[in-house]
């Protein structure tokens, strides 16, 4: 018997009882997200878990995000072939995201609804920052094994808890060299195997069904489109800027689920 037939699922009891004002709000971030993607490349997540967790828990971001993270990154992990030597190359970080994400998800059962909103937007208001920074390191050959073993840790922890993998695994793979087609296929394959194990996490802890895969899945058409829509906006705005504006809002964002988590005292 399938380990998601005995869950109790978690998106529809409340994605049902959405007003159309509703509904409109999330079909609206998983767009915006898309579109924002679509011009600077940044993850969906970022820009989609502030605007949803007015409406969800982030137990159920989370999990909604996930297909359309793996649906997204597919294309990407295969491009070009030569995917088992890819993976080979970032083994330790694979195995770190692993272990990262089995535990985060773990954590987000546990905590209180308020503390996993206030510890998403420390997540956001960490990788933000860190974004519009653009730190850039050059990491040895003998000490990647190592950090990449830790960053896909750190990594996969703040996926489990609230969906960010963090910049750690773009700073991480720049440091080592990884740039155009190698970083992106590197970058994708981490994210598809992590995010498996999320949806699986979520399927041994009854917290999912096939109902909300379903759900999830179909999300991934309004960010699809809205990547779509993003791509010629490239060269007509200011990509920099853009990131940058983009980068600020989410910052504002997350110090707003802060104070919404009860967590600031204010």
């Amino acid at each position: 018997m399938s380990i998601f037939t005995l869950s109790h699922g978690l998106l529809w009891p409340t994605l049902h009882t959405l007003s159309a004002q509703g509904w409109l709000i999330v079909i609206g971030a998983l767009l915006l997200g898309g579109l924002v993607k679509g011009v600077v490349s940044i993850g969906v997540p970022l820009v989609a878990i502030p605007l949803l967790t007015g409406l969800l828990t982030v137990k159920q971001v989370v999990l909604l995000l996930s297909m359309p993270i793996i649906l997204g990154n597919i294309p990407q992990a295969l491009e070009g072939g030569k995917t088992w030597p890819a993976l080979k190359s970032i083994g330790f970080l694979v195995i770190g995201a692993v272990v990262g994400i089995a535990l985060g998800v773990k954590i987000l059962f546990m905590i209180p609804a308020h503390l996993a909103v206030g510890l998403a937007g420390c997540i956001l208001l960490v990788a933000a920052i860190t974004l519009l920074a653009a730190p850039k390191f050059t990491l040895p050959k003998k000490y990647a094994a190592s950090m990449g073993l830790l960053a896909g840790f750190i990594s996969g922890l703040m996926e489990g808890v609230s969906a960010i993998p963090g910049p750690l695994l773009a700073t991480y793979l720049i440091a080592t060299g990884a740039t155009g087609k190698r970083f992106t296929k590197e970058i994708a394959l981490v994210l598809v195997i992590s995010v498996a194990v999320l949806i699986a996490m979520f399927g041994q802890s009854r917290h999912a069904n096939e109902t909300d895969l379903l759900i999830s899945a179909l999300a991934a058409v309004p960010v699809i489109a809205g990547i779509v829509a993003g791509r010629p906006l490239r060269d007509a705005l200011p990509p920099k800027l853009f990131r940058a504006l983009v980068l600020l809002f989410i910052i504002v964002a997350a110090v707003q689920m802060l104070r919404r988590s009860g967590l600031l005292g204010i």
